[in-house]
This record gives C-alpha cells, structure tokens and sequence, in this order.
C-alpha cells in the first residue's frame, strides 16, 4: 500500500466514525454471554424467551443459550470448567455451588447487580442458604421444588372420605389409604391407595420432619443414624410391607395415579407440569404432607439448581442476566409453564397463588421447607433409595438400612469434598 492510499485509508476511516457518531450508531462491541442450561423443552422454549426480552431491554449484552441433555450436561460442562472454557453462566445443583466456588471455577454475584443483603431480604432463606460462601452468595435458586401430596378426590368420595380433608397425620395417611385400597378376587391390586415410590426427596422429608437432622454439623458429614430418621424410614417401608396399601407391582406410581387408579402419591410440585401435559382432563388436589403427629411439623426437603457465574464471565453482565431469570416477574412466569416453585418472599402470599387450590399448598410447603444440607449428588435419591429397597426386598431392619446409609452417605460426601479441593 503506498503512502497515499494509506492517507486515503485513514481518512475514510475517520469519517466513518464521525459519521457513526453524529447519527448515533454504536460501534462498541457488544458483550457476549455464554449460558448453559440442561435440556427440556418447557424450559429451553422459557430461556430461549427470557434472553429474546433480556436482549432487547440490553442491547449491548448479547446471550447465545446451548441447551444440553441432563445426561450429557455434567460429562461436557466439567472438562469446559477444566480448562478455562466452557460457558459464562450455566445451572448446577445448589448443594454444589460450594464445591465449584471452592475449585475457583466461579465468581460471586456482582454487587452491582445486588448485593448479599438485598438477596437474604428478597427471596426465601432456604432456597438461597447453600448458595452463600463467606460474605458473598455465588447464585440464584432455579428449579425450585419442595414434597407435596397429591390426591384423587373422586376416589376419595368413592371410599367415603372428604375430598375437602386431605390426611393431616401419619396415622390419617394409612386409614385413608386403606379405605381407597383396592383387590380383586385373587388378591391382586386393582387401586393403590397412595405411593412415595421409595424416592430419595420424599424420605428425607419424612425423616426431617420427624426430627430427624440427616447432618452431624460436629464432623460436616451426612448422619442418618438417629432412631428418628429410622422411625420415618419404617413408616415408608410399612406401606407396602405392613399395611400393603402400596404395591410395587403396579408399576409406574405416575401411570396409576393419571389413571385415576392411585388415590395419593408423594411428589415435587413440577408433577403439575406433566400431568397438565399428558392428562390436562384428570381432576386432582394438592395437600401439605401429613405430619407424623397431630400439630406436627410440616417440614419438607427442598431441592434446587442454582444459576451460577463462571471465572472468567464479564461479572456485571452475567449477574444481570441470572437475576433477569430469577425475577419476580420471570419466577411468576416459571410456576405457569414447568411448575418450578418461587423463591422470592414476595409471591408466595399472592391471591393468585394462595387461594389456588394447587398452587396454595405449594406456596405453604416452601415456608417449611429445608434445604438438602448435602454436597454429594448421590444422596438426592440414589443411596436413599437403596437403604429404602434393603427394607423392602432385602428384609433387612430399617435400622440396619439407616446405619448402612449412614456409612455410604459419609464415604460418598467425602469423594465430593475430595473433588472440590483447589
């Protein structure tokens, strides 16, 4: 190029620019945000909406959304997070927002976009209290679901019990699920009366609420040991051992109960979701879970997601983006299309959400909700699960479960805490 067409070049340059400057044109480049999310299509169609919005009210912040199958997220987002790559924002399970901001790979919320105190003001403590380290919170509650119970009323009044008095005790769960019991001639079950299906959530609700902590805060490891988590593991077994008001052979708790041949079954809220998808005919109510005594607590384990920011993200526009998907305004809009719960204190005495036969005892459960105070992702079911099923194939004592439930929670813990290490 010679010295004349570089002059030539220059200037053309140099009125470009005072042109894009006098007709307002912004020629900054626009700060881009990597987000992952794993997959479903409720929630991609929902994050995919929120960025179109979020873009548009912040023109110069640019979301480009992957969403990934659950069963490929953690095998693609690790290696990423490994290597200094991967996205700028992404969701992992609360109990291990520690775990991840202990390796480095995250940055606090920026106290830009709000600060720790504005979050312990607006949104419910025990959606937000494993996502606090130190002084600073490294996230926001996302996929929020507490313990309900769902119920039949038709079948209900069929077995002569009033739709309008769901179960408030232990005691009451069984009497109601004896009458609505149903068996042929041959003994074979026609109508179960109510399932937990042995899901990990629903029995550490049972054993929280029976007094249960399921945590030794002397030595920071999971505790199942107390004769109270085995009283509330017995309970649950005893359905289908004892009283054989639940029968495993059924099969599918949720193809029973959308048949209308299950009268009550333990669930996550997000079952609203799905049934009004697959069965929006089928007439259903929803109750707090029974206590095991009269006036007792309701307590029920509550489990989340986080929305997080990595390392490396431009820290004010990740964090506006994150608290752009946890608003009110977005949370509101999360109950209507996948039934994930607010955790924002706000909404939970809405009219519209505490008169709504659904969504009322809903919004109540997560005022007695607990967070799972465990890192290790086995716990969220799996070894749960196992101790359940020594009972109930194994015939093994409950106590005998718990202290084998105790030993594998403390091990599979203790592999978690290993991997955190920096």
């Amino acid at each position: 190029m010679t010295r004349k067409m570089r002059r030539i070049f220059a200037f053309s340059i140099a009125a470009l620019l005072v042109v894009g400057i006098a007709s307002g044109v912004v020629l900054a480049k626009k700060t881009t945000i990597v987000h992952w999310q794993h997959h479903s299509p409720a929630r991609k169609e929902m994050v995919e909406a929120f960025a179109a919005e979020f873009m548009q009210k912040n023109p110069d912040i640019d979301i480009q959304i992957e969403s990934i199958p659950e069963t490929d997220y953690f095998q693609k987002l690790l290696p990423a997070l490994a290597a200094g790559a991967g996205p700028d924002t992404f969701q992992i399970p609360a109990g291990q927002v520690s775990s991840y901001a202990a390796t480095g790979v995250l940055q606090p919320i920026s106290p830009k976009v709000t600060t720790a105190a504005q979050i312990e003001a607006d949104f419910v403590p025990s959606a937000v209290k494993r996502l606090k380290m130190g002084a600073d919170y490294y996230g926001f509650p996302v996929d929020t679901q507490t313990i309900v119970l769902f119920y039949n009323p038709e079948l209900f009044k069929a077995a002569g019990l009033d739709p309008a008095k769901p179960p408030q005790t232990w005691a009451e769960l069984i009497e109601y699920a004896k009458a609505i019991h149903k068996r042929d001639a041959n003994g074979v079950t026609t109508q179960m009366g109510v399932a937990t299906g042995g899901y990990g959530p629903v029995l550490a609700s049972l054993m929280l609420q029976n007094g249960a902590s399921l945590w030794n805060s002397a030595t920071d490891l999971p505790d199942f040991s107390s004769p109270a988590a085995a009283e509330a593991l017995k309970f649950a077994t005893d359905l289908v051992t004892e009283y054989k008001v639940e029968d495993r052979q059924m099969g599918s708790r949720w193809n029973a109960f959308r048949q209308s041949k299950l009268g009550m079954v333990f669930a996550h809220p997000a079952m609203i979701g799905s049934f009004r998808a697959t069965v929006p005919d089928l007439v259903y109510n929803i109750a707090q879970i029974p206590a095991p005594k009269p006036g007792g607590p309701r307590t029920t384990l509550l489990t989340s997601w986080a929305y997080v920011v990595s390392k490396k993200a431009p820290s004010e526009a990740a964090s506006k983006w994150i608290a752009y998907l946890t608003s009110a305004d977005a949370q509101k809009r999360w109950i209507t299309k996948t039934g994930d719960l607010p955790t924002r204190k706000a909404l939970l005495d809405l009219p519209e959400y505490k008169n709504d036969r659904l969504l009322g005892p809903c919004m109540e459960s997560m005022k007695n909700s607990v967070p799972a105070p465990w890192t290790t992702r086995r716990l969220d079911d799996e070894l749960l699960r196992k101790a359940y099923e020594l009972v109930i194939l194994k015939d093994e004592s409950p106590e005998k479960a718990m202290k084998w439930l105790s030993e594998e929670a403390i091990k599979a813990e203790k592999e978690q805490k290993a991997l955190a290490k920096p």
